[in-house]
């Protein structure tokens, strides 16, 4: 038994397909097979059922799957663990993110990053938000930028408050307000995101709770579609903040529900099974100094309410003591003030006038 042939079976399990796998391991489907045939032999099990189209794991297969998982944790957590034993000064971290925050955050924070580190490489990989933090806990990439909440064994750190944005043509009636009350979009068309999008699910979560009844013109997985559809008239654009927002040619406001503005917060989350070098440490406390300086969206800060606080029950363990976003007296100290809300403000005042 190898490591290639290890690596091999976790691939076709979680692509669920021969060829699936073949393609992301840049391998022959024939030399596959010849790996599963060689590891199903040395084991004494049969790992898939392949009877139906889709190729599944047998009970057995399930089982080792998950001690190969465990395995290659170890396995990847000794060559990080050797690679630091210079200091930490050489390295390669693999980031994931969504190509909102790529466009608006990393491309100019890497730009200095890469000046500062020159011996660490940054590869990066693009996926929706949700999938980044399965790609973080499952190993194919180090750290992950993605949305609370956050699950075990990950941990994060809060970056910051992604408003959902209603974006409409300059002769729209609503442009005129600096906020959008979500029942101001129930006779509007709206252009929206495909669902596996959090903001789409976030939107779709609020008109349902307020039993709205929106009206849909579009779905669409591009958001930049989006923004030159709802500038040339053809209805309102639902997006994020973390998006590249124009400045000219359309109208920007909040949505706004119950005087709290919509969204989620983003974060930078990592797997706290695995080893992570010194030189990840450090490019997440450099990151965090970035999005605290400035951050996309923020000049929303000045207009719109924020944003609904992270729950300390709903968050858990699963995020860094200290650096919460929360009205918990414990878990506010650190946070510029423009990040929290109203009351975490006020705690914050009591406990400097107690200190």
């Amino acid at each position: 038994m190898d490591l290639r042939q290890l690596r091999s079976f976790v691939a076709i399990a979680e692509a669920e397909s021969f060829s699936g796998a073949a393609a992301r391991l840049h391998v022959t489907q024939p030399a596959l097979s010849r790996q599963i045939r060689d590891l199903e032999a040395e084991l004494g099990v049969r790992l898939f059922d392949r009877s139906s189209r889709r190729v599944r794991l047998t009970p057995e297969g399930d089982d080792v799957l998950r001690h190969s998982r465990d395995a290659l944790v170890g396995i990847d957590a000794l060559r990080e663990r050797a690679r630091s034993l210079s200091g930490g000064r050489v390295g390669i971290l693999r980031v994931g993110a969504t190509p909102q925050v790529l466009e608006s955050v990393l491309s100019d924070f890497l730009t200095r990053y890469r000046r500062m580190h020159p011996d660490i490489e940054v590869q990066l990989v693009e996926d929706g938000a949700v999938t980044i933090l399965r790609l973080v806990e499952e190993g194919q990439v180090q750290i992950g930028l993605g949305v609370h909440p956050v699950r075990e064994p990950l941990r994060a750190r809060v970056l910051f408050p992604a408003r959902i944005v209603a974006v409409m043509p300059t002769s729209s009636p609503l442009g005129r307000k600096r906020t959008v009350a979500l029942g101001d979009l129930t006779s509007q068309r709206l252009l929206v995101l495909r669902p596996t999008f959090a903001t789409r699910q976030i939107l779709d979560g609020a008109f349902q709770a307020a039993r709205i009844h929106p009206h849909v013109a579009l779905e669409s997985g591009d958001p930049h579609c989006l923004l030159k559809l709802a500038a040339a008239g053809h209805g309102v654009a639902i997006v994020p903040s973390t998006l590249l927002l124009p400045r000219e040619g359309v109208r920007l406001a909040p949505i706004v529900d119950d005087n709290v503005s919509l969204g989620f917060w983003v974060v930078v989350a990592w797997d706290a099974r695995r080893f992570f070098p010194p030189y990840g440490e450090r490019f997440i406390a450099n990151l965090v100094d970035h999005t605290r300086r400035s951050y996309p969206g923020d000049r929303f800060d000045r207009t719109a309410p924020a944003l609904r606080p992270i729950d300390p029950a709903r968050a858990g363990e699963s995020l860094a003591r200290g650096l919460l976003v929360t009205s918990h007296p414990d878990l506010t100290r650190e946070l510029p003030r423009k990040l929290l809300p109203t009351r975490a403000k006020e705690t914050q005042r009591r406990l400097r006038y107690k200190r």
